[in-house]
């Protein structure tokens, strides 16, 4: 894996929020108490409006180990100790499917002192991969609730989704499990490029690859998709939510 740490506590500390002027008053020095688009890290994507004084800003700057890596690398390696929170700054990644950062990559196994449980792969050109050591967290959190509840949001955002996941496998057929999945991957655009080969993306919708085959054959025939390889284009979104909202398991 090629990694190029970018935040040691020196250059976090440099990248910080830059205190407002006094002159300002109270209600600019708040809003400015949250990290710039210069930081390398997207906090507020992460975190969401956290406010913090810019002192605690620099020292969970200070604390995350940023690294650049390149098409190919493992953000995340099944198997190893996770010892960090993981989040993708920047890139994508695939990781059971394809992930667009900012995201947390691994938010609750280090909480479990776990083994990472899957691969997380980089498929752009490059990434930006923030790991954020427990050793240091735990104790820098005891003093720090807005932060710890931001995570602990994040985590039930997760498992919300995961739920939903599961749920969808349980209680739809294969052409609304594939419907569904298909919008959370367009995220509002109107095509879908394939990062991962079709086999596996069936087995992640617990389909044969034949089924998924079929399924999008048909839905091409009936106008909803495009389908060109591992490019899919959403020709007709709405009958495809249609779709995805309606199917039913026999």
């Amino acid at each position: 894996m090629t990694a190029d740490f970018l935040s040691d506590p020196a250059v976090a500390a440099a990248r910080g929020v830059s205190s407002p002027a006094a002159a300002e008053g109270d209600a600019a020095h708040n809003a400015a108490l949250m990290p710039g688009p210069a930081h390398p890290v997207p906090w507020r994507a992460l975190l969401g409006d956290v406010l913090l004084e810019a002192d605690d800003w620099s020292a969970l700057a200070s604390m995350a180990r940023v690294r650049r890596c390149r098409a190919g690398d493992l953000a995340l390696r099944r198997g190893d100790a996770a010892v960090a929170m993981v989040a993708l700054c920047e890139g994508r990644v695939v990781a059971g499917g394809p992930l667009a950062g900012p995201c947390w990559l691994d938010l609750h196994t280090a909480w479990l002192d776990g083994r990472y449980e899957e691969d997380a792969r980089i498929v752009s050109a490059t990434a930006l991969v923030m790991e954020w050591p427990m050793a240091a967290a735990t104790l820098w959190l005891r003093s720090q609730p807005p932060v710890l509840a931001a995570l602990l949001r994040a985590s039930a955002a997760q498992l919300r989704e995961a739920q939903d996941a599961l749920r969808g496998l349980t209680t739809k057929d294969a052409t609304a499990r594939i419907a569904a999945w298909l919008l959370a991957q367009a995220g509002g655009s109107a095509e879908v490029r394939l990062a991962e080969r079709k086999r596996d993306v069936a087995a992640r919708l617990s389909i044969s690859p034949e089924t998924l085959s079929r399924a999008l054959r048909q839905l091409a025939d009936r106008g909803i998709l495009a389908v060109q390889g591992y490019r899919i284009g959403l020709l007709d979104p709405v009958a495809l939510l249609a779709l995805a909202r309606c199917g039913r398991a026999a």
